[in-house]
């Protein structure tokens, strides 16, 4: 608009001049911004649609194209895309099958002295039979095989030893309980008492494993009975390491084969559960070792059946009220594995246990097998 004399000075003429001058710079910027940044998507674009036409190129012909220089290399006439290769379809892998054990062996329970038993195949856990065996058993000395799984599982280093305090020896003593043989003040080894616990079925050893690894035979009681939940022994409780007489130390003999189960799978205690005969570390009191022997091979004469089976460890047990216990392991001529607990068998004399588990594992398949043989113990 140029200068009018009627509506504005000169001197506003000029301001107005001034600003309009700024607002068409203004707005020269911001369009030439605006220009320069729609040519740049308009070249990104370009840039990304070559790029893509040249990664379909190179996939289709098998040709290299340089996005840098956007120089295309010549393909030749192109006649039909060729024909993938087929990718080799994997081959199926066969789901592993299942092992077969084979029948479940029929064992006759008629001629048994005990009242509850139960007899599992190691294998797959298959029952080969049962007698009340989820009914409530006084274990007896059954139970020295928690002492001995506590004790390993406790225990950081078997060779250190411990020293076997006098009021252990004596509690033993005065319940008129089975020994292992350590003096006052001895000091043991953690393997000893283990061997101690399990195979002369030792309390004084028991006594003091307990105090050893937990301070008190309470406080030890009581890493058992969670070791018993811990395995699904939901009918079992201990109120001792050793197994004396308590109306509240009990179990069945399904909760017996779940702890057997468990604790075979641990080397240690399957080598002190099969041993026979151990002599235990040279001591001051002893410069020659204690020799220690397993109670089931103490009355046990014929550890392999006419059958081909072998009783190979085991674990009695006894009190006026449990009466004779056994759990046991055994191997038949097959290879396979079997254990047995029976618990309340009473006979005027002799070891009615250890002869119900040569006459049920007598009847596995083997070679022959002779379902009336006997153990030779006491009495017979």
């Amino acid at each position: 608009m140029p200068f009018d004399r009627e509506y504005e000075t000169r001197e506003e003429y000029r301001r107005r001049r001034s600003w309009e001058r700024r607002i068409k710079k203004k707005l020269l910027r911001v369009v030439t911004v605006i220009v320069l940044l729609l040519a740049a998507l308009i070249a990104l674009v370009l840039l990304l649609l070559l790029r893509g036409r040249m990664a379909v190129m190179n996939e289709e012909y098998g040709t290299t194209a340089s996005t840098s220089s956007f120089a295309m290399q010549f393909i030749g006439e192109r006649t039909e895309a060729p024909t993938p290769t087929p990718e080799p379809t994997p081959e199926e892998v066969p789901e592993e099958a299942e092992p077969d054990y084979g029948e479940v062996p029929y064992i006759s329970t008629d001629y048994m002295w005990s009242a509850n038993g139960l007899m599992i195949r190691l294998a797959d856990g298959a029952t080969v039979f049962e007698k009340n065996s989820e009914e409530k058993i006084y274990p007896a000395s059954m139970t020295k095989m928690m002492t001995v799984l506590v004790g390993l599982e406790n225990l950081e280093n078997l060779d250190d030893t411990y020293m076997v305090m006098a009021n252990e020896i004596d509690a033993a003593y005065a319940e008129d309980a089975t020994l292992a043989g350590f003096s006052y003040g001895e000091e043991v080894s953690g393997r000893d008492l283990l061997y101690g616990v399990m195979l002369p079925s030792g309390a004084d050893a028991s006594y003091a494993l307990a105090d050893y690894i937990a301070g008190s035979e309470w406080d030890f009681v009581a890493l058992m009975n969670q070791k018993a939940a811990e395995l699904g022994m939901n009918d079992t409780n201990f109120s001792n390491c050793t197994g004396l007489q308590d109306e509240n130390h009990y179990t069945t003999c399904a909760d017996l084969a779940k702890l057997m189960e468990y604790a075979l799978q641990d080397e240690m205690f399957r080598q002190i559960f099969t041993t026979r005969v151990y002599t235990t570390s040279k001591t001051a009191e002893h410069p020659m070792g204690i020799t220690i022997s397993s109670r089931l091979f103490t009355f046990l004469t014929q550890s392999t059946l006419d059958n081909g089976t072998s009783i190979i460890g085991g674990k009695t047990g006894y009190t006026d009220e449990a009466g004779d216990c056994l759990a046991s392991l055994a191997r038949a001529e097959d290879g396979m594995e079997y254990i047995l607990i029976t618990g309340g068998a009473w006979a005027d004399s002799g070891n009615p246990n250890i002869d119900d588990a040569v006459y049920l594992y007598g009847q596995l398949p083997g070679t022959g097998g002779n379902a009336d043989m006997i153990a030779i113990g006491e009495g017979y």
